[in-house]
């Protein structure tokens, strides 16, 4: 008869082999779910260290890669451009041809020249609005690196070439200083006049309705009873640097009411300048009363929009009420495109409605600056074209160099890539029929170890029965 304690070891035995068996089952389902060979450090703790470090160098090369193509495509771009340029030079070529020969008329040479000079422009336009990724490619001389590879180590570079030159020149409005015309002159160069009353925030100056500024005391934007006569000119009177200023002088006025403010003249810069955020316009400025007190008015006018923007607001407390000379400025706060706007003007101080005043202006000074592109190669003649040409191709040849040299870094990544994640693979990626056939012997182990259990329990039944009757009969 078995013993108690042979079925207690065969059914430790069991317990044992049915534990084993649910582990293996379990690891070899996990891995047959997942595809992965490591699901925990627990699996395999080297491989996993050695699959991660793996994934990132291939993580790494594959960036690489994209680098490397979009390098390419930067490059094929700027090389596009400098075809397109060398097909402009040729053209420039054959006319410098054409003009020199003896069957041209000088008007045919002038027409010739004409295309030259067209053609140039041409280049300069190509070459300046050319970009890659919003960056200009020819306006300055730089390296550019591309990180073709897992590391930062030896990028390659290709140099681009600087096709544009660009100057800055200050930039003011026109005889800003009032000495280009002879005093009293009815015409001013550079400048508009307007003579006659303007009411603000009603009349319009250059296309653009007049800012309004209500008056302290009085009435204003009144149309007097007798306008009187109004004038703009130069000066010799009064100026606050070289010989001359501009005078608006309005005489002659006779006011609706008493305390009237009667505006106008007026002068309107015809240039507009285009202006950046942190420049400045500045003036010198002197008023003075004549029938009756000075009301005068200056502001920028943005022609894009038609805000504006005060400069000079004063005015006379007295009827004879004179200032010195002295200067106002203003910082540009928002980019635009301005014009200059002076606006004389008289109040009636002393309430009796004779009016009239004057308004010299003087010294106007605007600092920005104009950008003029050029295109950088000389095309001056034949000679230049043909030197323009070579310095372009040797551009091109360059460029197309270092496209070969990305393409071979980019195919010898890939390559390698595909055999590192092969490596990979061997290491993390579950052996289908391996793992299948694990499980299975784990399921057989699994069902014969139950068996035995349960074997092991009904002898062991049986033994207790027997053991309980033997006890009943003695």
């Amino acid at each position: 008869m078995i013993s108690l304690g042979t079925l207690a070891e065969n059914s430790l035995k069991a317990i044992s082999a049915l534990t084993s068996s649910d582990r293996a089952a379990n690891q070899a389902t996990k891995r047959l779910a997942t595809g992965e060979k490591i699901n925990h450090a627990a699996d395999d703790a080297a491989g996993m260290a050695m699959a991660a470090r793996m994934q990132s160098h291939i993580v790494s090369m594959q960036q690489g890669i994209q680098n490397g193509l979009d390098a390419i495509n930067l490059i094929r771009t700027a090389d596009s451009v400098l075809g397109d340029l060398i097909d402009i030079t040729q053209r420039m070529r054959e006319l410098y041809l054409q003009k020199e020969n003896g069957t041209q008329g000088t008007e045919e040479q002038a027409i010739i020249q004409e295309e030259i000079d067209g053609l140039r422009l041409s280049l300069t336009e190509l070459a300046r609005q050319s970009e890659f990724n919003a960056e200009p490619l020819f306006m300055e001389v730089r390296e550019v690196p591309f990180i073709v590879g897992a590391t930062m180590n030896g990028p390659i570079a290709v140099d681009l070439p600087k096709l544009v030159n660009t100057t800055d020149t200050p930039k003011s409005f026109e005889n800003g200083d009032f000495e280009a015309d002879a005093p009293g002159s009815p015409s001013i160069t550079g400048w508009d006049v307007v003579e006659q009353v303007i009411i603000f925030g009603t009349d319009t100056i250059a296309g653009h309705t007049t800012p309004t500024d209500n008056v302290s005391t009085g009435t204003d934007q009144n149309t007097p009873n007798n306008s009187g006569s109004m004038e703009v000119t130069p000066s010799s009177a009064q100026y606050s640097q070289g010989s001359q200023s501009v005078r608006l002088t309005s005489t002659g006025i006779t006011t609706q009411a008493g305390y009237d403010t009667v505006r106008g003249p007026a002068l309107v810069s015809k240039e507009s300048l285009r202006m950046k955020v942190g420049d400045t316009m500045s003036f010198d400025w002197r008023a003075q009363g004549g029938g009756d007190a000075y009301d005068v008015y200056a502001y920028l006018l943005n022609v894009d929009t038609g805000d504006t923007v005060e400069i000079l607001n004063d005015t006379g407390a007295t009827a004879g009420a004179t200032t010195n000379w002295q200067s106002e400025s203003v910082t540009i706060a928002n980019e635009g495109t301005y014009r200059f706007v002076f606006v004389g003007g008289t109040f009636d101080a002393t309430g009796g409605q004779a009016a009239g005043a004057q308004l010299f202006v003087d010294n106007i000074v605007a600092t920005t600056t104009v950008t003029t592109y050029d295109y950088a190669l000389a095309t001056g003649s034949l000679s230049e074209v043909d030197q323009s040409i070579g310095t372009l191709l040797s551009h091109r040849a360059q460029f197309g160099a270092t496209i070969n040299r990305i393409t071979h870094a980019v195919d010898s990544l890939t390559m390698t890539g595909v055999n590192l994640q092969a490596s990979q693979s061997v290491l993390t990626d579950t052996n289908y029929t391996e793992e299948t056939s694990k499980l299975a012997a784990a399921s057989i182990i699994n069902q014969a170890a139950t068996n035995v259990l349960e074997q092991t329990h009904e002898a062991s039944k049986r033994v207790l029965t027997g053991v309980i009757r033997s006890t009943n009969t003695s």
